[in-house]
């Protein structure tokens, strides 16, 4: 009896720091899931970083989305550029944080063309009763923006993040059509650099 206490005991000591061991290396380190990302996360090697702002949307409660084109080389390796996006969702409020993700070049007109469809589909919704919907566009870098529906209310929301993230809720679903005017902007910008 005494054998079977002292493994039951130990079971319950043990396993809650086994699982704690085991969150803190899933959160430690994250492959990177972009080319943008992986190539900052070089060291030892000098890189030039240009970065072109292209506007902000604010939501409410102090929160906004920033985004800004970003090139990155190596000096005498400009032929070998990665370009992309890098998109900052700050949260306002008693909690303030923020969390930047980035997309490569190839994300950017998914991007687009998502947020496109999420505006006509939208409009199709607006008039339509839904006990709950919810459109996503999510990206390799914890990128996330669409909308939910609940009844007859449309509200459209981005976060980025991987396990604390930074939520930026929209005062309406205009805000959406207004990302896609700076993606746009962006996707010209990148075809120039």
């Amino acid at each position: 009896m005494k054998k079977f206490l002292i493994v039951v005991f130990s079971a319950l000591v043990l396993l809650p720091l086994i699982a704690s061991a085991q969150v803190k290396k899933e959160g430690e380190y994250k492959e990177p899931a972009t080319k943008l990302e992986a190539f900052l996360g070089k060291k030892g090697e000098l890189i030039v970083k240009d970065f072109y702002k292209l506007g902000e949307v604010a939501g409410r409660y102090g929160s906004k989305i920033e985004f800004s084109v970003l090139v990155i080389y190596e000096p005498g390796k400009e032929s070998q550029r990665i370009r992309g996006l890098k998109i900052e969702v700050s949260e306002g409020g008693r909690y303030e944080r923020s969390n930047t993700s980035f997309l490569d070049l190839e994300e950017i007109e998914s991007l687009s063309k998502a947020l496109e469809y999420m505006g006509e589909l939208s409009a199709r919704w607006k008039d339509i009763k839904k006990e709950y919907t919810e459109v996503v566009f999510s990206t390799k870098d914890d990128f996330k923006i669409g909308f939910y529906q609940t009844g007859n209310e449309l509200t459209a929301f981005s976060s980025s993040g991987y396990i604390v993230k930074a939520s930026c809720f929209f005062s309406s679903l205009q805000d959406l059509n207004s990302v896609k005017t700076i993606v746009d902007k962006g996707l010209r910008l990148l075809s120039e650099k």
